[in-house]
């Protein structure tokens, strides 16, 4: 009988307890094959070892990222948020590189790449928006859109960014909205335009739910890495 556990779960991770050179294509499709996760749906997409345990990288349809624990008797199954012994998440990078083609914009000259999931009507989006002229020597951020739905505003305000041609043109389009200008109100798209720039939005708004934002201003580091904004604007 499997059993299910919610809660965290610490690990101490060594260097020479992780088998590197370990198969894990047949341990992915066990645990796979376990019936709580099966059941659930849970689809298994990466496995690695976490000492006496596996950690694993799953999605699920309410939930495109869920980070799961099995020991290695396949007995359990454990969700929550795991630690190594100093207090580091375990968790599973992302290469972020791959989403620049996707960025709206990008601001700042700084050799260390950021990736900002934002909502331009969010009024904390704003805030980090109007602060982040301070950044742009230090950083580089790469701008993509996640816009909520209980912001009524935000779809049209992303289309009017988006419609501005270049990079510079779009990057003050949303300082300007999040000065207060209302410019995007006077916004008119011809059928394509809106049907080009809406799947702009929706592949940006897939890749979000993917890395597992859920909220807005969400910061990630190049490895996938979430960061609290508000400690951004203190490097």
């Amino acid at each position: 009988m499997k059993r299910v556990a919610h809660g965290f779960i610490l690990v101490s991770l060594a260097t020479s307890t992780m088998l590197f050179g370990a198969d894990l294509s047949k341990v992915k499709e066990k645990i796979q094959n376990i019936d709580f996760i099966k059941n659930v749906g849970f689809v298994v997409k990466d496995v690695k070892e976490a000492g006496d345990v596996y950690a694993i990288n799953a999605s699920h349809p309410r939930s495109p990222k869920v980070v799961l624990f099995v020991p290695k008797d396949l007995n359990t199954v454990i969700i929550g948020q795991g630690f190594k012994a100093n207090g580091e998440p375990i968790d599973f990078p992302i290469n972020m590189e791959q989403y620049k083609k996707d960025a709206i914009y990008t601001i700042g000259k700084g050799k260390v790449e950021y990736y900002l999931f934002t909502d331009p009507e969010c009024p904390y989006c704003q805030k980090f928006e109007q602060m982040s002229d301070k950044l742009k020597d230090d950083i580089k951020i790469h701008v993509l859109f996640f816009p909520l739905d209980f912001h009524k505003d935000a779809q049209q305000m992303c289309k009017f960014i988006l419609n501005q041609k270049g990079n510079e043109a779009r990057a003050k389009a949303m300082h300007d909205i999040a000065s207060g200008k209302d410019d995007y109100k006077k916004l008119k798209l011809s059928a394509d335009e809106n049907s080009k720039y809406q799947e702009i939005i929706d592949k940006n708004l897939k890749i979000g739910r993917e890395i597992g934002v859920n909220g807005t201003p969400a910061v990630y580091d190049s490895t996938g890495k979430p960061m609290q904004w508000p400690e951004l604007l203190k490097k």
